[in-house]
């Protein structure tokens, strides 16, 4: 008895909800029991750019796209519609109850006076009324991005006319299929687990700021004087690590950098995961920018070779929740050798850890934490900066370059020689040299620490001395609450066996070794201190 009355209610639910299968459109009015001929009259389309979209129609995941219904006779309205967005084999298949169905998007009403929510199919929106209509809009959310190629998704709409006649069919059909091109924002190259060149290089990575008023217009922060990005923080490493990566909950170093612009606890984890065949190689620290040098260049140089050929960055944003723009596990190792150059824009991205649909929205605690995502575009809330609007359609917040200055052989090396040819759709350039730049601001803050010792000697696996420590570098820039480093080596810095290679204008923060014994051994200590507000404005 338990279980039949179960079944009952089961089937009562389905019924309220709608079936995942073939959803019946028939107009509740319909005195005619088959559709009529539609002889071009009634059409659904796809608007972009205030045009429909014509031809094999393919979109983009996770984004906002306009479905228009019309008449192209106007003294022909209509006066009821139903859309249903399905997967395109639903005629075919049988579901059963609690079958997982194929991420369809999600389709979004404009007008609640004019259009609700279907009571008896799944992702179908119909006509709240029956008032004459020459044409009705309705928002469809693209499906989540997914590892499905061939993703197909079927948008169907009924009309009815009157209670006599009712059209669907051709005109009134459309199938979407996924667009498998990479974001603009994606790196042009997969990450590789192994890179087999002989050789190391030598990289410039510059990233111009282009968040402004007149780009990005919707819901400017009010006080344009309090905007800023962060220091751009990064490092060249391996395959097995990742500073951050959608989908994956942030780190304690991203969520301070989203949510603070703070970047102390993301360089610790840098510096920690330093390692000679794996882990972090490099790390990159670019200058911070504020209101109004927001647009002035940020620019670190960074090396890499077989063990660390790819690299990642993330720059905070100020004002926002918990906004962060950034690049992660952007290869560089290609069959044609080390990557010459490539420029690729940027977009926000969402920690997951405050909520906040905008730039200046009071942050609450996201309970529970959600994972890394694309701040999200086309959004449903007018609040948002990103309201129904395609990442096609975004300006970029900032421009990444990544140019190679120097490559380094390696001619002992176990590895395959590379050949050093010129990628397609890539320009050659003759290496660039420090000092032959024009007007090109030197890095104020330590760009790389990184050593190459010859492990085969004793000596390189001694501790040297603890340095002098750096001046206290303000968190604010200026004054205020800061930190110090000093720092100590491995190896014997007076023998011929050292070979330390650092770029160095405030403090050399180094890469361990895999020495044994000594492996745990801090390099780099830090110190809280603080630099007199009241003293520089003296001074000035």
């Amino acid at each position: 008895m338990y279980i039949k009355w179960l079944l009952i209610l089961l089937t009562a639910v389905r019924l309220a909800r709608g079936q995942p299968g073939r959803c019946d459109q028939t107009p509740p009015m319909a005195a005619a029991t088959a559709a009529s001929e539609n002889k071009d009259i009634y059409h659904l389309n796809i608007i972009q750019n205030d045009r429909p979209m014509e031809g094999k129609i393919h979109y983009t995941p996770d984004q906002t796209y306009v479905l228009k219904i019309t008449t192209s006779n106007l003294t022909r309205p209509f006066k009821w519609f139903m859309m249903t967005a399905e997967d395109p084999d639903v005629d075919d298949k049988i579901y059963e109850f609690g079958a997982k169905t194929l991420d369809v998007g999600v389709l979004k009403t404009l007008d609640s006076s004019e259009t609700r929510y279907s009571e008896r199919c799944f992702n179908s929106v119909e006509a709240a009324k029956s008032t004459d209509k020459s044409d009705i809009e309705i928002h469809w959310v693209s499906p989540k991005q997914s590892e499905v190629k061939d993703h197909k998704v079927r948008i169907r709409v009924t009309v009815a006319e009157n209670n006599e006649a009712w059209y669907e069919g051709e005109n009134l059909t459309l199938v979407l299929y996924k667009d498998n091109k990479k974001s603009p924002d994606s790196p042009p190259y997969p990450p590789r687990k192994t890179c087999n060149l002989c050789s190391e290089a030598r990289y410039e990575v510059i990233f111009n700021g282009k968040w402004s008023r007149v780009a990005h217009p919707r819901f400017y922060p009010s006080k344009p004087d309090e905007n800023g990005y962060s220091h751009m923080i990064g490092a060249s490493h391996g395959y097995d690590y990742y500073l951050w990566l959608q989908g994956s909950s942030a780190g304690m170093g991203i969520k301070d950098l989203a949510e603070t612009n703070n970047t102390t606890l993301l360089e610790d984890d840098i510096i920690a995961n330093m390692k000679e065949k794996s882990g972090t190689r490099t790390l990159i620290r670019g200058k911070r920018r504020h209101h109004p040098h927001m647009a002035k260049p940020s620019h670190a140089l960074f090396r890499v070779d077989r063990y660390h050929h790819m690299f990642s960055i993330a720059v905070g944003m100020r004002p926002s929740p918990d906004w962060f723009l950034g690049t992660s596990r952007f290869e560089l190792c290609t069959d044609h050798g080390w990557l010459l150059e490539s420029e690729r824009p940027m977009y926000p991205w969402d920690a997951g850890t405050m909520n906040g649909v905008s730039y200046e929205s009071e942050p609450t605690l996201t309970k529970p934490v959600d994972t890394i995502e694309r701040v999200e575009i086309g959004s449903f809330n007018k609040d948002s900066p990103f309201y129904q609007m395609n990442l096609n359609d975004l300006k970029a917040f900032a421009m990444l370059t990544v140019r190679r200055l120097d490559v380094y052989p390696l001619p002992n090396s176990e590895c395959t020689v590379e050949g050093e040819e010129q990628q397609p759709g890539e320009v050659e350039e003759e290496p660039v040299e420090e000092g032959d730049k024009e007007d090109e601001e030197e890095p104020e803050e330590p760009v790389v620490g990184e050593s190459r010792l010859n492990l085969n000697d004793p000596t390189s696996c001694s501790l040297s001395e603890w340095g002098s420590w750096s001046p206290c570098t303000p968190v604010d820039d200026v004054c205020g609450d800061g930190f110090r480093t000093r720092a100590r080596y491995r190896g014997d810095r007076t023998t011929k066996h050292e070979s330390f290679d650092y770029q160095v204008t405030q403090q050399a923060r180094p890469l361990s070794t895999n020495c044994e014994g000594d492996q745990d051994a801090k390099l780099v200590e830090y110190q809280n201190c603080f630099v007199d507000c009241y003293k520089i404005a003296r001074l000035q």
